[in-house]
């Protein structure tokens, strides 16, 4: 995952994108109870908010409600927008900056509304990440009453659960072109650690010990598909370049740690400047996709830094159907974003893919393997 990144298996023995638009809320009915009842815990007097004669006469049908019984519909249907995680943040206790109401018309008793909300903008501000985010709520024939736009500041990256949900999304959607991740999603083949600070120790150990793991039950095969990934706390920026930086800083001190214990894998190369070149972690052959907000492909572009663990003997199990899915995934990437990725087509050596950026000519890989053992 993703394997358009990879090159042919060995004969030898993968600014924030905007989410699409999230489910609606509804369709609720409006009842004059409904209406009465949030008038009375407002405070709000007007008797057009109760009797349908005072309503009449200002020329409504029936009573109608006060200005802000939107806010009902309005903030479930923000719910599943912000559980995007936009920006790799956490919204469950974050903050509503400001909350303006454009009314088309009144709500009135006998609607039935439905509310959709979107994420119309997403920055990094005051010391967290700052969201923006419309609901509009139609009528039962599906023309806006009321529109909703939020302003909404968190400052909690997620994590763990949290991260995992983000990551399931990510793949899940319609324009993801990786068609293994998805295969392996659907079978709830994807195994996942939020690992931390990326190069930190602690990282190191939580994604040592979680693709250890991933490996006990790792099992190649040619309907297989499964891969490990790591989930890491958001970077100082969102560049491609100091995405690729902290990728080999975190590489090398896995490589560190294991070479401790593990031999290099026989079957591969060990010098990331060698087209044989595969990441050996517990002498098992791994291809390493980089994923994280500021990448330019969009196939690559999540809300957290996050590293792919793609075993090789997986992909050299898959023997036909590897070339077939490459070719399909390459199409997909194509048809959805107006190209297929300009690295894959230009480089063999799988090391300039690993953090999705395109490297220059004479770039020169950031990592260097111990001496064999």
């Amino acid at each position: 995952m993703p394997a358009d990144t990879l090159r042919p298996p060995a004969v030898r023995p993968p600014a924030p994108a905007v989410p699409p638009d999230a489910p609606p809320v509804g369709p609720v009915t409006v009842t004059a109870e409904l209406i009465a009842e949030f008038a009375d815990a407002t405070g709000d007097t007007d008797p057009a908010y109760r009797d349908p004669a005072a309503a009449r006469a200002l020329g409504h049908p029936d009573v109608i409600a006060p200005p802000t019984f939107a806010v009902r519909l309005a903030a479930r249907a923000e719910l599943p927008v912000l559980a995007r995680y936009p920006l790799g943040y956490d919204y469950t206790s974050a903050t509503h900056l400001s909350q303006d109401y454009r009314h088309v018309r009144p709500i009135r008793a006998g609607d039935v509304l439905t509310a959709r909300g979107r994420l119309v903008d997403a920055r990094e501000a005051l010391g967290g990440a700052l969201v923006t985010v419309e609901v509009t709520v139609t009528d039962g024939g599906g023309s806006p009453v009321t529109v909703s736009t939020a302003r909404i500041l968190s400052g909690r990256p997620v994590a763990g659960e949290a991260a995992r949900a983000a990551l399931e999304e990510f793949i899940g959607r319609d324009d993801f072109v990786c068609l293994g991740a998805k295969a392996a999603l659907r079978r709830d083949r994807i195994t996942h650690h939020h690992c931390g600070e990326p190069a930190s120790e602690e990282a190191v150990r939580a994604n040592l010990g979680g693709l250890r793991a991933f490996l006990d039950s790792f099992e190649p095969g040619a309907q297989s598909f499964s891969s490990f990934v790591a989930t890491f706390d958001r970077l100082p920026d969102t560049s491609e370049e100091t995405f690729e930086r902290t990728v080999w800083r975190h590489l090398q001190a896995l490589h560190d740690e294991d070479s401790r214990h593990h031999a290099w894998t026989g079957l591969y190369d060990r010098d990331p400047a060698s087209p044989r070149f595969a990441f050996s972690l517990f002498g098992h052959p791994f291809f390493v996709v980089g994923l994280h907000p500021g990448a330019s492909r969009p196939s690559r572009r999540f809300a957290l830094p996050a590293l792919v663990f793609n075993s090789h003997l997986q992909f050299n199990a898959l023997g036909r159907n590897f070339f077939r899915m490459r070719k399909r995934i390459r199409q997909r990437d194509h048809d959805l974003h107006g190209s297929a990725n300009p690295s894959l087509l230009t480089y063999r050596d799988e090391a300039r893919h690993y953090s999705g950026r395109m490297t220059a000519p004479d770039w020169t890989c950031p990592f260097t393997a111990g001496p064999p053992g």
